[in-house]
């Protein structure tokens, strides 16, 4: 089935995706025109919704647009990031299981996953639930490419869209599920992203993310008070249901290990 897309520089208008740009075993190349005549590539069935050439704000930003960062990206730091953040033991794999049973993703739903990076939560939900739509977003192009990359490895047919997920380029009520793993601390206006995946899922819909709240440990303190220089946000569990709650979610379900919580918002 194709998707729909709304146009980024002009919310009236629609772009329809071809179904082929998902099937990413088959590289595929062109354009989408707008009724405008406005025209968005599609390179390696990555389609660039991105009209701002400069795609980032921060430094945390910028390392994500570094070539090498996509390439040891998933492997050698998401692979070992809930484990060494939290103190515990809880491996990508526990991180993925848990996941999969709180969305319970469903044959014929549309789902989205925002700052992907490698797509590992698109790629997870897609492979689990096959019948459903998935599509995978993400400022970063080298990032985009290394979720192709590993998806063809997979045999797991995705849509990958380059697009900013402070202006999501879909009309509203579109997504049954949305899914965020640790985007939310570098984007440079929480609330509006917030806001944006609100409009894009559906009233019934669920979005299930993963983030990083303020350390209570004096050394924590520090090394995140270092890392916000470079545009990383922290919240406590109390600023972080309220950024929710005022973006229109409730919270169905919430999970802390140390300083990372998992949540499900409805």
């Amino acid at each position: 089935m194709s998707l729909e897309l709304r146009a980024p520089h002009n919310e009236r208008l629609s772009l329809e995706l071809p179904v082929e740009a998902a099937r990413l075993g088959t590289p595929f190349n062109g354009s989408l025109c707008a009724e405008d005549g406005r025209l968005f590539s599609i390179d390696r069935n990555i389609v660039q919704l991105v009209e701002n050439k400069r795609t980032f704000d921060t430094l945390a930003q910028l390392s994500n647009h570094v070539p090498v960062t996509a390439q040891v990206y998933e492997d050698l730091w998401r692979r070992r990031s809930i484990g060494l953040l939290s103190g515990e033991n809880f491996s990508l794999e526990e991180e993925k299981k848990l996941m999969l049973d709180w969305t319970e993703p469903k044959g014929g739903e549309k789902i989205l996953d925002v700052g992907c990076s490698t797509a590992f939560y698109a790629r997870s939900l897609q492979d689990y639930e096959p019948g459903a739509q998935t599509v995978a977003l993400d400022l970063s192009l080298p990032m985009l490419q290394k979720a192709r990359e590993k998806a063809v490895e997979e045999e797991v047919d995705l849509f990958l869209l380059q697009a900013d997920a402070r202006q999501l380029p879909f009309f509203s009520d579109t997504f049954d599920l949305v899914a965020m793993g640790g985007t939310l601390n570098e984007v440079s206006n929480t609330a509006q992203v917030l806001t944006e995946i609100r409009r894009v899922l559906r009233p019934n819909g669920r979005f299930f993310i993963m983030y990083l709240l303020k350390s209570s440990h004096w050394l924590g303190r520090v090394a995140q008070e270092s890392s916000s220089l470079g545009g990383l946000h922290f919240w406590t569990y109390e600023e972080s249901k309220n950024l929710f709650k005022g973006a229109g979610f409730t919270i169905d379900r919430v999970e802390t290990k140390g300083i990372v919580a998992f949540a499900l918002l409805g």
